[in-house]
């Protein structure tokens, strides 16, 4: 988390940039990018139709991809291409349309107004001011520990997300993760929010699951440990615990399958429930 924001120059966004310029598809505009003393330059062109940004900052950690934002002539833009480290590989931004853009400055990426930007920063930097111009990138402690600073002067102490009831913590956990759609509720992309999903589940209706049941919060992710979830499926079904026909020998292989959004992004669906045929993951 601490990595959740970097410096333009300082990502791999920027360090594994080829050297002929990116395009969209159907002779689109193409995208070149240079190194200046401010950040990272994009121009993006077709014909004699130009525009021109500066990217300050990536969103980010790098793990599944990395989004720039682009200071352009009329704000702050989500960047139109992003960087799938797994193959490295640069591609259209999630939940922007592929083609071609109807204009260069639309190329550039999708304009955010302070609204939008203000809840960008809040789940990808700390200590983030009125302004939105001054604050610490990445996620510290303090983000997540109301009261530490105040703690570290002698002064109180600061909340503990871990002991809160597991209604609370989806809560405080779904400010960033996400516990409402920001689309459409059938959108397939909503997989990505883990607390919208694991709303939805039996399990956690039951009131006993919460975030940490299962994920240690200053851990990363075991990816491809199924004995190490397992352990947490079978702390509470333990008599319910089956032999699976299909020998996938993992209950979030079966309960809480993958959905791969992206040749370079693939999320463990977090609605907890029965796959059946007639069901496919991230359906409702």
């Amino acid at each position: 988390m601490a990595t959740a924001m970097m410096p333009a120059l300082a990502s791999p966004f920027a360090r594994n940039l080829p050297t002929q310029p990116l395009s969209e598809s159907a002779d689109g505009y193409a995208f070149e990018y240079r190194v200046t003393d401010q950040g990272l330059l994009v121009i993006t062109s077709r014909g004699k139709d130009r525009a021109q940004g500066i990217i300050e900052w990536v969103i980010g950690s790098g793990e599944q991809g990395q989004t720039p934002l682009v200071r352009t002539a009329h704000g702050i833009a989500q960047h139109r291409v992003s960087y799938f480290p797994q193959l490295n590989r640069y591609g259209i931004t999630i939940g922007d349309d592929a083609g071609s853009s109807p204009n260069a400055e639309s190329a550039l990426g999708r304009s955010w107004s302070k609204s939008d930007l203000k809840a960008c920063l809040n789940c990808h930097a700390t200590s983030v001011s009125e302004n939105l111009q001054d604050f610490i990138p990445g996620i510290q402690c303090i983000r997540c520990h109301p009261g530490a600073a105040e703690h570290a002067r002698g002064i109180g102490m600061p909340l503990n997300p871990g002991k809160l009831a597991p209604s609370a913590q989806i809560e405080f956990c779904g400010e960033c993760h996400r516990l409402k759609a920001p689309g459409k509720e059938a959108d397939l992309e909503n997989v990505r929010f883990q607390p919208l999903r694991l709303s939805k589940s039996k399990c956690f209706a039951m009131g006993k699951l919460a975030c940490t049941t299962c994920h240690a919060a200053h851990e990363d992710v075991r990816r491809n440990d199924a004995a190490y979830y397992n352990a947490k499926c079978l702390s509470c079904h333990v008599r319910q615990a089956h032999a699976d026909e299909r020998q996938h020998e993992s209950c979030v292989g079966c309960h809480m399958p993958a959905v791969q959004l992206h040749p370079a992004l693939r999320f463990t669906d977090h609605f907890i429930r029965v796959v059946t045929a007639s069901t496919t993951a991230g359906e409702h």
